[in-house]
């Protein structure tokens, strides 16, 4: 005969109830922060063209207002290259083009006027001119 008086509901293992509150906590956030996003509508992302005249590859960096730079990546010589999902970094963009760390053009616009141009920037085919001159193909 067994006199214990205790409920076994109650004694339950602690590492099994720790696993289950965390599972529990870490649902409960996610949830939430998927809540958040689909409420807030997330990071706003673009779709940047460069239109390259220049006779060589240059790479694309953005920079913010704050001069923080996003890399693009290379825009191929002559050729409408498309950049996709890049972040919206604000009312004001300065796109850099560089070729072998030497920046050979800058430019800088606001988001509307970006917009208006469908996103488009062209890199014109003197920017390079230096480069030439210097023996760069």
């Amino acid at each position: 005969m067994n006199a214990r008086l205790d409920d076994p509901t109650t004694t339950s293992d602690p590492i099994l109830r720790g696993i289950l509150i965390m599972t529990m906590a870490i649902t409960i956030v996610r949830m939430l922060a998927l809540i958040r996003a689909a409420v807030a509508g997330g990071v706003d992302h673009v779709t940047v063209r460069v239109d390259n005249q220049a006779a060589l590859a240059v790479q694309i960096d953005a920079l913010d207002a704050g001069g923080d730079r996003i890399g693009l990546g290379d825009a191929n010589a002559r050729i409408l290259t498309t950049f996709q999902e890049i972040p919206d970094i604000g009312a004001r963009w300065t796109l850099v083009a560089s070729y072998a760390g030497q920046e050979v053009h800058r430019q800088t616009l606001t988001r509307t006027t970006l917009a208006a141009a469908n996103w488009t920037v062209m890199i014109p085919a003197t920017a390079i001119i230096p480069l030439e001159r210097q023996g760069s193909q």
